[in-house]
């Protein structure tokens, strides 16, 4: 694999071994499933707008379970309603700050981004441009590493 030069110091992709452990989902989804009476005793939220951004590839159907756990726990939870996540491209950024304005507009209270991988990289770039709308981002497996080209995604 070739490394990528980020801030000064080389960065590798992940290893194949490392991509091989994506297989583990359903393991995990099973985990989840299984611990799922200790997660509802987790403290409840306080009604604030939640976005939730998918990672690449993925769309809302793979935050179902992350979103119906939140409302359950008292958030208003949103997916990002733009189908597939398929990476940056022309539109989706204002879509989705049109998305944090109507959000923000419509309770007037400021809402947390919640962001799987790519959408966590989403997640930051929006509350940049927003501050004034996001209370807090939430990033989960984002590659936030300061160089786009050092995730296996980039390829």
């Amino acid at each position: 694999m070739n490394a990528v030069v980020a801030q000064g110091a080389p960065v590798r992709a992940p290893s194949r071994f490392l991509r091989l452990l994506e297989l583990r989902a359903p393991w995990e989804l099973a985990a989840t499933l299984a611990a799922w009476p200790l997660l509802k005793m987790a403290p409840r939220g306080d009604g604030h707008s939640v976005l939730v951004l998918p990672g690449l590839i993925a769309s809302d159907e793979s935050t179902g379970l992350l979103r119906h756990f939140l409302s359950e726990h008292g958030y208003a939870v949103h997916g990002w309603g733009l189908g597939h996540n398929l990476g940056p491209r022309e539109g989706v950024e204002q879509a989705m700050l049109d998305r944090i304005d109507k959000l923000h507009a419509s309770s007037a209270r400021k809402l947390s981004l919640v962001g799987w991988s790519l959408g966590g990289v989403y997640a930051r770039l929006l509350a940049s441009r927003r501050p004034e709308a996001v209370r807090c981002v939430v990033t989960l497996g984002a590659p936030l590493t300061g160089n786009p080209k050092a995730t296996s995604a980039s390829r």
